[in-house]
């Protein structure tokens, strides 16, 4: 479900100050203008952009390169001047050729998000970049938003939007805490004029596993609420009531003609069961498997899903097609299903707080079983029924009641027991290798994870290839034999993984003694945080657990002289233990890791860290081995 939110760069950061003279390249002023003008019922929305930079050094000239993005459809693109002006010679070198290509990717069947882009000429230490252009807003629930900062410091950035005394602008204001933002409201005689401007701004860059840019990047975002047409107050956006209305009146335009086929799928999956949840399970299963994920845009069509007879024969869709499809079949075995519209993760607005289309950019169906409120979603292939999608856990369901009636309800996030990894080992060491036998069980999103990266990921690897890169157990001489998979294909039960791994060079002998360490999957070993550097939190797809037991066979002639004592990390949110047993000739590890929060923040760092290093100390001990 496309949502035209433009940012200049897909990377949260940011810092505060005035002085760039060590920065590469600088924006000498970032303007927007926006005039709306309103003729009888119909908007004229007329966006001019102005933006300056200069280089201060020639060590990145990539800041030459240019990308606009637009969108015929509701955003079109006009009028664009761009030149290199060189201050030293005072001399204009235009830019003489604009490419326009359109916007995909890999999960992209068709797409009318186009761009244009550029490169400027002649730069070089000193030279200022100057680009000027239009857009047309066509629709004006897309009336946009604007950044206070970029990627590049900023020395003078400045929107001013000027809209009829007939027409109510709404704004909201997001992470503008740190820096000075002025607004200043003007008035005509026919007139308003809002302008708000920040001047030196810091630049901003990415950070590894952190949240979407919105989270941190300071930015307005500004909507028509209503105008005044023939003594009426109509409404457009800023409202529940009104964002609900203009997404009801897009559903009343979706093609519910010839569904026979579907209603009779849906009679074909759902026969002989009798309970609402077994019916609700076979038909989801069905959408899923059926029915391939590929998004979606031309226009409205970006908006208004497909047919659900048109998703059911030509059996591909988005998750409009796909969620209306679920909507049709459900409801016609009496199931009630309702049409929701939904933001990821990498949204962090509230319906309540932002009440417009900038808020969500999915679109699901919720049914309701038994007082239980289930949310589906089968663009995601892998997730079992009644779990959401990991992508939407914590977000605001706006789910649509009827024409006039809506709630909103948050998708909780799911337990670290609904994404359990359980892994037995047994181990024996023959002639310096060691050898050995795992089951490794996967539910909940650790399937879906594992399952979804085989299948996207893989490619041309072996089975043993790809275990290799995945798990990465033992060390880089490990050696996967015996694979097999059982439950692959099966979204109700746990994913099974049964392997042998013979793992050369991985003991130590020092004299008469042997060291050999049970911790041949070291899970998180690597996600200690940068305290001194990081600036923002650090996000987690989805709560876990991790259960280990590894048993290891002393080898006949040697005794355990050293066993490693229990090891511990508890916190509410994560942590681990590790212990040991021996019996008879077996040492049994036992190893239990959770993480029970979707998110690490900045005041939590130091705590997070102590707990990787403290796991990161555990997977360092070792038993020995003596000779008897």
């Amino acid at each position: 479900m496309p949502k035209y939110f433009f940012f200049f760069l897909l990377v949260p950061c940011l810092c505060w100050s005035q002085d760039f003279s060590d920065e590469d390249y600088i924006y000498l002023k970032r303007h927007e203008h926006i005039k709306i003008s309103l003729n009888d019922d119909k908007f004229n929305i007329v966006q001019n952009i102005s933006e300056q930079g200069k280089f201060l050094s020639s060590k990145n000239l990539f800041y030459a390169n240019v990308t606009i993005p637009y969108n015929n459809n509701f955003m079109q693109f006009r009028n664009i001047d761009a030149y290199t002006y060189i201050p030293e010679t005072d001399k204009k070198i235009k830019v003489d050729y604009i490419e326009t290509q359109q916007q995909f990717d890999n999960m992209v069947f068709y797409s009318d998000d186009e761009y244009k882009s550029f490169i400027f000429p002649a730069v070089k230490k000193g030279a200022e970049t100057h680009v000027n252009y239009e857009r047309l807003i066509v629709e004006p629930h897309f009336l946009g938003d604007f950044q206070f900062a970029s990627y590049v410091p900023t020395k003078s950035a400045k929107l001013s939007v000027e809209f009829p005394k007939t027409v109510e602008l709404g704004y909201t204001q997001f992470n503008t805490e740190s820096i000075n933002v002025e607004f200043i409201k003007e008035e005509t005689d026919s007139s308003y004029i809002y302008t708000w401007s920040a001047n030196n701004t810091e630049g901003f860059e990415g950070e590894d596993d952190s949240e979407a840019i919105t989270y941190y990047l300071p930015h307005i975002i500004f909507y028509i609420k209503n105008y005044q047409y023939k003594n009426e107050k109509i409404g457009v956006s800023g409202t529940l009531e009104n964002l609900y209305k203009w997404y009801f009146s897009l559903t009343e335009k979706i093609d519910e003609s010839d569904l026979n086929k579907v209603h009779q799928i849906a009679d074909e999956v759902t026969k002989g069961l009798t309970s609402k949840a077994e019916k609700a399970k076979a038909i989801f299963d069905w959408v899923q498997d059926n029915i391939n994920y590929i998004a979606f845009g031309d226009g409205y069509g970006g908006f208004i899903p497909a047919s659900a007879a048109s998703t059911c024969k030509t059996r591909y869709g988005d998750c409009k097609a796909m969620s209306n499809l679920l909507y049709e079949m459900l409801n016609h075995v009496d199931i009630e299903a309702y049409r929701t519209w939904i933001g990821s993760r990498n949204k962090p607005y509230s319906y309540f707080e932002l009440p417009s289309v900038y808020v969500d950019d999915h679109v699901i169906t919720t049914t309701i079983i038994e007082n239980d409120t289930i949310f589906l979603d089968a663009t995601s292939s892998y997730v079992p029924f009644g779990m959401p999608s990991s992508f939407i856990q914590n977000k605001e369901a706006l789910i649509g009641i009827d024409k006039d009636n809506f709630k909103i309800v948050k998708v909780p996030a799911q337990k670290s027991s609904q994404s359990i990894t359980n892994v037995i080992s047994n181990m024996t060491l023959e002639n310096e290798t060691v050898k050995v036998s795992e089951k490794r069980s996967l539910k909940g999103y650790d399937k879906v994870e594992f399952v979804s990266d085989y299948i996207y990921k893989k490619d041309s690897k072996t089975e043993e290839e790809y275990l290799n890169t995945t798990l990465a157990l033992g060390n880089n001489k490990t050696k996967y034999t015996n694979i097999s998979k059982i439950n692959f294909d099966n979204k109700s039960l746990p994913l099974i993984l049964e392997y042998n791994l013979d793992i050369d060079s991985y003991t130590r002998n020092i004299g008469d003694k042997i060291y050999i360490n049970l911790n041949i999957d070291r899970s998180l070993s690597g996600s200690d945080l940068d305290i001194k550097d990081r600036k923002y939190s650090k996000k987690i797809d989805y709560q876990f657990e991790k259960q280990f037991t590894t048993n290891f066979e002393v080898p006949e002639g040697y005794k355990a002289s050293y066993i490693p004592d229990e090891l511990s990390f508890d916190n509410p949110n994560y942590g681990f233990n590790i212990s040991y047993e021996l019996k008879d000739n077996i040492i049994t590890q036992t190893k239990f890791i959770y993480v029970k929060t979707l998110s690490i923040k900045k005041d939590d760092f130091i705590h997070w860290n102590s707990f990787i290093k403290s796991l990161q100390k555990a997977y360092k001990k070792s038993i020995i081995l003596e000779h008897i």
